[in-house]
């Protein structure tokens, strides 16, 4: 699988702008390089700190820009025309803003040679006292304390489970998690998040994602872990227009939703958790910086769920919400 890194040049006052487009395009992760972070950084007198790495300097001379990295297929590429659609709109609209050139550069990357350069900082690690992740190239001697063994190779832009948000979701679905539950993966990625759960004794999950490449990358990680079709089906789509999507995950059927997006996309599907909860189901979730906490949970609340925990790591929050059941 090859795939397309895309930059789009801009400013800082770009960068948001640009964000909120590629989002409405389902393109959920971004690099950014903005030289407004580094000022505000330098400038901050909330910071304490005695050192910074002298190569940050060279950022205040870069000009913005938004990386994305889509699939080289008909999808990614389909994605990358919308991208040029909007950037063209956006030339011809830009009159009062200084959004910088606005240019579009792409080059195509080899998986292999990208994972290469990766790899090597992908190590086993624990989560919890329950799992190890472990990639599929590293060795791993299981130890004595009786720790379940999830093992991924993630591709390229899905998740680990290294970052504060998976972490947070895997912690909350330990702690849930009874025996023989039904559980609704949304945004499932590399399905790192159905497979634990699956291996802490979920009946079955589904996951749904609106990258095809997705499905295809949490089937292989699923089957790594001797998981397949009777317990793991994954849909590609989008849960919040696509009703004959619903009626396949099936509705009054989960006691757990897990998801870990970003606060504006989960707040955005979901008026889709009590559709296909079953009175008492759980919502987890992740992705949620501290900024967003309090239109999320008033999000929950406002359909009827109840809710029950928020933890936090760093800048990120999970929240768990149980739903009663009433009528919306």
């Amino acid at each position: 699988m090859n795939w397309i890194e895309v930059s789009v040049y801009t400013t800082t006052n770009g960068i948001e702008i640009i964000n909120g487009a590629m989002l409405r395009l389902n393109i959920n992760d971004a690099v950014i390089e903005d030289p407004g972070v580094f000022e505000d950084f330098l400038n901050s007198e909330t910071l304490n700190w005695d050192y910074y790495d002298e190569d940050l300097v060279k950022m205040k001379d870069k000009e913005s820009c938004i990386k994305v990295y889509l699939a080289d297929n008909g999808q990614g590429r389909e994605q990358l025309g919308k991208i040029c659609e909007f950037i063209d709109e956006l030339k011809k609209d830009n009159n009062s803003i200084d959004l910088g050139r606005l240019e579009v550069e792409t080059k195509v990357l080899n998986d292999e040679d990208w994972a290469n350069n990766w790899k090597q900082y992908f190590k086993p690690f624990a989560v919890s006292d329950k799992i190890v992740i472990k990639p599929s190239w590293e060795q791993y001697k299981e130890s004595a304390d009786g720790k379940i063994i999830l093992e991924i190779d993630p591709g390229m832009s899905f998740g680990t489970g290294q970052h504060h948000t998976t972490r947070l979701c895997i912690e909350q679905i330990i702690k849930y998690l009874k025996e023989d539950m039904e559980v609704l993966d949304l945004g499932c990625g590399s399905g790192i998040l159905s497979i634990a759960a699956l291996l802490l004794g979920a009946k079955s999950c589904v996951g749904v994602d609106v990258d095809e490449n997705a499905v295809h990358i949490a089937k292989e990680n699923a089957a790594l872990n001797h998981i397949y079709d009777d317990r793991f089906t994954v849909y590609c789509g989008d849960v919040t227009e696509d009703t004959e999507l619903q009626e396949k995950i099936g509705y009054d059927k989960y006691d757990m939703i897990a998801v870990n997006i970003i606060a504006q996309i989960i707040m955005g599907m979901s008026e889709t958790f009590p559709r296909f909860l079953k009175k008492g189901g759980l919502v987890i979730a992740s992705g949620i910086i501290k900024k967003y906490l309090d239109e999320v949970v008033e999000n929950l609340k406002s359909l009827g769920f109840e809710i029950i925990e928020i933890c936090d790591s760093e800048e990120w929050v999970s929240v768990v919400g149980q739903w009663a059941g009433q009528s919306l």
